[in-house]
């Protein structure tokens, strides 16, 4: 892991008063080519980087390091000892995905008084906060989010339940705002190439906006906000050109750095053992075969308290190039979205189904999967996830799986269609470590290895749940503490790793 300095990316220019206003969007939108002294592409692409982290310690400490609790990845350096995957961070490393997402975030302040709130800008500035703070939703429960103002992040929290019902407003009235400015203005690319995933192209935007919200609804069961969504004339990522991928530039792929260069990350073996199960086709772009036996995919276990880092080395790595781009949201999720809602008896526009097979196929083809492995694959009722056998390092590694969930949809029973369904969105999202994580603790699958070494057992009492939560920062205790209690008391009193979120499934 390198260590630099971290500088918080704060561009303040002075600030050009638009008068605009979502009731008159054409007098607003009246030139789309104006350049303006709070210049959104400066101000936006900065906040781009907490949807998805490209600069390097930022992917490690969050993307791979909390991640890793989502069995994609497996972090193969000890650090010193206090690590996510043994339950027991550090206080330091516990506050870096709270605070580094807002530190990312302050351009908002200068776009806000740029645009009084209003129009196309606004509405991006109001897109990327929102998709950055659903990930620390997600990792902590209430934040600071709709009393955020005035220069400071240091507010009053919103009830974990407020948030996600914030986000999800916030998402909605994004898609719609810039869903209108593209219909207006089809060949106008506001941010242009310095938006590293849709090259501004706002229509695009409009559709991940609206893809974020239905994950946020299904997350949080809201079945009103999952419907209008999928009937919004913006739409939804609906297929692989529509993918929502970050191009990490000159940067480079950060896990491709921390794999191959730095030494500092393996493969799960939950993900590796369930592909290898369903014999899945995606495996080659997934990973590299393994160093301690060239015909094989090995993954690593996660979670062990000490180990010499040169000994695990052979496990294998993400097969990444410095060029690979990385996901935000794919159009496979959407369509295992939209597969889980219809198993609710909601109305997604199909059926659960139709959905759930559309889902693989898009994942399939997005790796170049021919149409004949497709279809075999979507109807084989004989493979079944593996266990981790043979581990190289010898049998006190190896994890005995329960699971039998084959990948052939079964008309009769939705609780086995459900772990279909979530099994098939982990394989299809890898690698968003965060978002698994999520949908592992809301729904209890796919069945992950648990870590080997538990450094906080009088927090976390169940190894197969694991750690349900990131603890609030020390930093948050220290400096905003009468907002801290508060959102203490709305978790439910407790503020650790072992307090569910309120969509979490429970015992």
């Amino acid at each position: 892991m390198k260590h630099i300095n971290k500088v918080v990316l704060s561009v303040v220019l002075g600030a050009s008063a638009l008068t605009a206003c979502t009731d008159n969007f054409e007098k607003y939108n009246s030139d789309p080519y104006a350049i303006y002294k709070a210049d959104p592409s400066v101000l936006l692409p900065a906040m781009i980087e907490p949807v998805m982290y490209v600069q390097q310690n930022n992917s490690q400490m969050i993307d791979q390091m909390v991640g890793a609790l989502g069995g994609y990845m497996t972090c193969s350096n000890r650090w010193g000892g206090q690590n996510f995957d043994t339950y027991n961070a550090s206080d330091g490393w516990n506050a870096i995905p709270f605070n580094t997402t807002y530190e990312n975030l302050v351009n908002i302040f200068d776009v806000e008084k740029a645009t009084n709130k209003a129009g196309h800008y606004y509405a991006m500035a109001l897109l990327l906060k929102a998709s950055a703070l659903m990930r620390v939703a997600d990792c902590y429960g209430g934040i600071p989010y709709s009393s955020v103002a005035n220069n400071s992040f240091r507010t009053g929290y919103d009830t974990p339940e407020e948030t996600y019902k914030n986000i999800i407003a916030d998402l909605r009235q994004s898609a719609t705002i810039l869903y209108q400015y593209s219909v207006a203005y089809p060949a106008s690319r506001p941010l242009g190439n310095a938006d590293p995933i849709y090259q501004g192209d706002y229509a695009m935007w409009a559709r991940l906006a609206n893809s974020l919200a239905l994950r946020a609804a299904i997350r949080t069961d809201d079945r009103q906000a999952a419907e209008e969504v999928c009937e919004s004339p913006a739409g939804l990522i609906e297929n692989n050109s529509q993918n929502a991928l970050v191009d990490p530039g000159v940067q480079g792929n950060p896990y491709q750095l921390a794999s191959a260069s730095w030494g500092d990350l393996r493969i799960s073996s939950s993900i590796v053992d369930y592909m290898q199960g369903y014999n899945d086709p995606r495996m080659a772009s997934y990973f590299t075969k393994s160093s301690f036996d060239a015909t094989r995919y090995i993954g690593m276990r996660s979670g062990e308290a000490g180990f010499d880092k040169a000994a695990v080395s052979g496990y294998s790595q993400i097969n990444a190039t410095a060029s690979t781009k990385m996901p935000v949201c794919l159009a496979a999720e959407v369509c295992f979205l939209r597969a889980e809602g219809a198993l609710k008896g909601w109305n997604m526009g199909g059926s659960a189904q139709e959905f759930y097979e559309r889902g693989i196929r898009l994942s399939m083809e997005q790796y170049g999967v021919d149409a004949t492995t497709i279809e075999a694959y979507i109807v084989d009722d004989t493979h079944t996830p593996e266990g981790h056998a043979n581990d190289p390092r010898g049998s006190k590694y190896n994890y005995n799986r329960q699971t039998k969930v084959k990948v052939k949809w079964n008309a009769d029973n939705s609780q086995q269609n459900l772990e279909r369904i979530i099994t098939q969105k982990w394989i299809a999202n890898f690698p968003l470590g965060l978002e698994a994580w999520a949908e592992y603790r809301r729904t209890g699958y796919p069945e992950l290895a648990p870590a080997i070494s538990n450094l906080n057992q009088s927090v976390i009492t169940d190894m197969q749940r694991g750690m349900r939560r990131l603890r609030y920062p020390y930093t948050e205790r220290d400096l905003n503490r009468e907002n801290y209690d508060k959102a203490v008391q709305q978790l439910g009193g407790v503020d650790n790793e072992a307090t569910d979120l309120f969509w979490a499934k429970k015992k």
